[in-house]
């Protein structure tokens, strides 16, 4: 397994884990989620929306199957993190509570890079 591979399936095994397997809390609104929520201004009944969301694009960007949905997970993914982090900043949050939302951020970033190359690399053998 050369370099790209390790490093691809690194980050998106982070990524798989902790926006696939974090959808799960979001499906029971455990009540850390629900006071975050309420913190930031969000509605409740978003929690179950956004982990039925964040399963299933866990679930697209590693079935080969849903390869034609892979840009639009990501892409979702991306946006739903880089609105959470700013939703911290914005009420005045430190780094400790938006911290993990950068690091999902890095590996879904990473994720993606590496999944273009090991795509290339698939296409020419």
């Amino acid at each position: 397994m050369n370099t790209s591979k390790i490093i691809y399936w690194t980050a998106t095994i982070l990524v798989l884990l902790s926006v696939g397997l974090g959808g799960i809390p979001d499906l029971l609104k455990i009540d850390a989620l629900k006071e975050s929520f309420r913190r930031i201004g969000f509605p409740e009944y978003y929690l179950p929306f956004f982990g039925v969301l964040k399963i299933l694009g866990a679930i697209t960007i590693v079935v080969p199957a849903l390869r034609r949905l892979r840009e639009g997970a990501y892409a979702g993914m991306m946006f739903y993190f880089l609105g959470a982090t700013y939703a911290h900043v914005a009420v005045g949050d430190r780094p400790d509570k938006y911290g993990i939302t950068l690091f999902i951020l890095a590996s879904i970033v990473v994720s993606y890079i590496y999944s273009l190359q090991t795509q290339s690399h698939e296409k020419a053998s």
